[in-house]
């Protein structure tokens, strides 16, 4: 990984407004960040019973966001 690129990877929860309630989602962030600044964000929800297509989708954005990392050969 270089210095200057980071991924961070959190468990957040979003707000989604449902008529007059909210509903909230739980999920997993990944956070590129450059020297220091965030330059994407990926949100991906993450529910009690996920799917194939919900694994895959989290792992799609995990290789994405370890290649983004990676230095330049």
């Amino acid at each position: 990984m270089s210095a200057d690129r980071v991924v961070q990877l959190r468990w957040e929860s979003r707000q989604v407004a449902a008529g007059h309630s909210a509903l909230s989602y739980s999920g997993i962030a990944v956070v590129r960040h450059r020297d220091g600044e965030v330059v994407g964000r990926i949100w991906v929800p993450v529910g009690d019973e996920p799917t194939f297509d919900d694994d895959e989708t989290l792992i799609a954005a995990l290789h994405a966001a370890w290649r983004w990392s990676k230095p330049a050969a």
